[in-house]
């Protein structure tokens, strides 16, 4: 478990001023059985239009379990590539790629040294060798070294139910394949994915909420271990022009330990020029079951392509 006060976002927040949201909140042993590469804010597009989006990420993790049998002391990357074709007015596919992986990082001793200087607590974090990989859940698998996996791979059908120009309601079903399972990275089974969202526009304002629900059945590396077969994430957040503020929920298909603490998140952004994001995520208590720090850029890269044709 991990008391700690959430300094490390002073940090952020000096460096940064504002970032921008990512849905998936990114800690490996509960993105590994279900994740939400999801673009909540993506218009609906006109029949033959398709846009594109790259998304990469990286994360800061460190949970362990008071009895040991449990660590996740890492540092995440992620790639995910985006597909949008408009099929009709109101009716979009989308097609989701990821790659992600983990490795020992960079992060740990930055985060340690700023806890240090202003006196925060160290959260057990001298107990283990910096920017060195220990993931391990009970004696179902245990990974001391850089590991990447190619998937899953995502396809979801969206219907925007309201094109309103002040208020839109759109509903989403995906299902969700891996190519195999890897422990602790890939589930190897079918995932369907339901949810929808809700958006508010007036001036420079943008209000948005989103929820998703994943249905599973437990990877064969879990074994024997008992788990809900379901992970729900939601998300709220405000716009104003090119700046983001907002919040993250997601719970956790484990049935005891610190990994099965719901997870909070805030998340700030910012837009550097149209077509790029920046996003930053910050945990929340009971912070077991989220990265400490996650970072993200989001590139649109139809939007770029067009920039550079008129530019």
């Amino acid at each position: 478990m991990k008391p700690r006060t959430p300094g490390f976002v002073i940090l952020i927040l000096l460096l940064f001023c504002a970032a921008l949201s990512a849905a998936d909140p990114g800690f490996p042993l509960v993105q590994s059985l279900a994740s939400f590469p999801f673009d909540e804010e993506a218009l609906p597009l006109e029949r033959g239009r398709v846009a594109s989006t790259l998304t990469l990420s990286a994360g800061n993790v460190f949970m362990f379990s008071d009895d040991g049998s449990t660590a996740s002391d890492l540092e995440t990357l992620e790639v995910i590539l985006a597909l949008r074709l408009g099929i009709s007015r109101s009716l979009c596919l989308e097609i989701y790629s990821r790659w992600s992986g983990i490795h020992g990082g960079w992060m740990d001793g930055l985060i340690e040294n700023f806890h240090d200087a202003f006196g925060l607590p160290d959260n057990g974090r001298p107990i283990f060798p910096r920017d060195q990989v220990d993931y391990r859940l009970q004696d179902r698998f245990s990974l001391d070294r850089a590991q990447g996996v190619t998937g899953p791979f995502t396809a979801a059908l969206t219907a925007n139910l309201n094109r309103d120009r002040a208020l839109s309601l759109g509903g989403r079903l995906g299902v969700q394949v891996s190519p195999a399972g890897a422990p602790g990275l890939l589930s190897g089974r079918p995932v369907l994915i339901a949810g929808g969202w809700l958006h508010w526009k007036r001036g420079k304002w943008m209000l948005g909420l989103s929820g998703h629900l994943a249905f599973f059945n437990p990877p064969a590396w879990l074994d024997d271990l008992a788990i809900h077969p379901r992970i729900f994430l939601a998300e709220a957040w405000a716009r104003l022009g090119w700046f983001r503020a907002g919040l993250i929920h997601r719970t956790s298909p484990y049935r005891s330990g610190d990994q099965a603490h719901a997870g909070w998140q805030i998340l700030l952004g910012v837009r550097l020029m149209r077509g790029v994001e920046l996003r930053f995520q910050e945990d929340l208590a009971p912070f077991d079951s989220t990265p400490d720090v996650r970072f993200s850029i989001r590139l649109r890269l139809d939007q770029l392509a067009r920039r550079r044709k008129l530019g």
